[in-house]
């Protein structure tokens, strides 16, 4: 598939009469689009030198892998394989041909690494967050001749998602009535964010009553799923419908990739003390979750079996529910209504993340370790962090610290703020931190400040 992607890619592009002034590798899939670059100039007349330095020229690359084991490696014997042609067309040795993948060259049984070819072949590379940006550097550091790791030149630009494709028709209702129905082309800028949340625009009472109905319909969508899903189970394990989770409650979501590091059973191993916090009467919490693992992903998929057998089969029972099928319109459900978006990955294993940074448009708030774009977006008023911007190099001890910092979060600061109400009803102080979280959050993580970075850094530097 490599081949197939980036050298087939390069040739649908010329068929196409498509002629990029830039070539912009996602990770090393595509790195093999270089070598049709260089093939393309060689039989043009140049030499191998020239060919590798004017592809060099044209492409940037983006790494979006903080983990040895995510890059792709084939050995020498399958390249010798797969590859005679293009050495062939190149007009180099298979030794040459290896050497451009190999962190070192001469190393015979190194096997060719995909990111190593599209980062030599880079006029300019970086990681997907400011923290993935230090991984990155400090993970190819051998690779450079360079005395220090920040000398490594390899920078960051982080994540950001498409407004217009993530908003809910609800809030995007909404945001027309208190902004003006043509107001959606700003929906990027920072000035429409500052607009509506600022509290001369938009009140208290109307951002809390614009909350209650995007968690009220997160509730009613999640009890029809559940229902479809009830048809398939004992009568004895089926939930009523009224009895399943409740629209005055704080709802705390986590969807997304099931990968094992993203950790997501880790709030239930305090299970005793979760079970106390959703059988509060006074202050309820409940749990909605959803995602799907890679096939080949077993402790992924044994996260989701724990998860499930929890909703149906423990205390949590009608306080915490897995939503099945996981796709883009269950994540629009989700990042809508849930009040609190749960994110705890291992630190430093979440390059970037998006997940969250499609919640603050819906007043949704974030309660993420300090990775990724979290880290960059906290600034301790529009959402929470889960203990210190450091993790300690244990596995079991980073474990077990973030499941102690992510339980002394929720029950010292997420649950009494929520619940902290007025004489009217209103959390003032929570919905200080949904202002926030729009006016700092959502103008800056988002896919219209990325492309124009990647455009002003890369693309058309200045």
């Amino acid at each position: 598939q490599e081949i197939l992607l980036g050298i087939g890619g390069v040739r649908l592009l010329r068929k196409l009469g498509i002629s990029p002034s830039v070539f912009h590798m996602n990770e090393g899939h595509a790195a093999f689009l270089t070598l049709e670059l260089m093939r393309e100039k060689i039989a043009a007349g140049q030499s191998f030198g020239e060919a590798r330095n004017n592809t060099t020229r044209e492409c940037i690359f983006t790494t979006h892998t903080p983990v040895e084991a995510g890059h792709d490696r084939f050995t020498p014997d399958l390249m010798n394989y797969v590859m005679p042609k293009m050495q062939s067309a190149l007009r180099i040795k298979p030794k040459e041909l290896m050497a451009l993948g190999r962190v070192h060259p001469e190393a015979e049984s190194e096997p060719f690494c995909m990111t190593v070819l599209a980062l030599k072949c880079s006029r300019a590379a970086n990681g997907v967050s400011e923290l993935h940006g230090q991984v990155s550097r400090e993970m190819w550091h051998e690779l450079y001749a360079t005395g220090s790791v920040e000398q490594v030149p390899i920078g960051h630009i982080t994540n950001g998602v498409h407004l217009p494709g993530w908003v809910k028709g609800t809030q995007r209702r909404w945001l027309k009535r208190k902004l003006g129905p043509d107001s959606e082309k700003d929906i990027n800028s920072a000035d429409y964010w500052r607009r509506i949340a600022d509290a001369t625009v938009t009140s208290d009472e109307e951002l809390w009553a614009m909350r209650y109905t995007l968690r009220r319909e997160l509730i009613e969508f999640a009890r029809r799923r559940l229902l479809i899903q009830g048809r398939q189970m004992a009568p004895e394990d089926f939930i009523a419908f009224d009895s399943l989770l409740n629209s005055d409650a704080l709802t705390i979501g986590f969807a997304r990739r099931f990968a094992t590091y993203k950790r997501a059973p880790l709030i239930f191993d305090r299970f005793d003390d979760v079970v106390r916090l959703v059988k509060d009467s006074v202050r309820p919490i409940q749990f909605i979750f959803a995602g799907k693992a890679h096939p080949r992903d077993d402790e992924g998929k044994r996260y989701i079996q724990r998860i499930n057998h929890l909703s149906k089969y423990s205390e949590l029972k009608g306080h915490l529910v897995f939503i099945e099928n996981y796709d883009i319109h269950v994540a629009r459900q989700m990042i809508s209504g849930c009040d609190v978006w749960l994110n705890n990955p291992r630190r430093p294993l979440e390059a970037s993340g998006t997940s969250g940074q499609k919640c603050g448009a819906h007043g949704c708030l974030n309660l993420s370790i300090l990775d990724g774009w979290w880290r960059e977006g906290y600034d301790g008023t529009n959402g929470f962090a889960i203990g210190e911007d450091s993790h300690p190099a244990s596995i079991e001890e980073q474990d077990r610290q973030d499941a102690a910092n992510l339980y002394k979060m929720l029950t010292e600061q997420v649950i009494p703020e929520f619940f902290d109400r007025d004489a009217n009803g209103v959390p003032r102080q929570w919905i200080q931190r949904v202002r926030r979280a729009m006016a700092t959050l959502v103008p800056k993580f988002n896919t219209w400040r990325m492309v124009q970075e990647y455009t002003q850094k890369y693309y058309v530097p200045r």
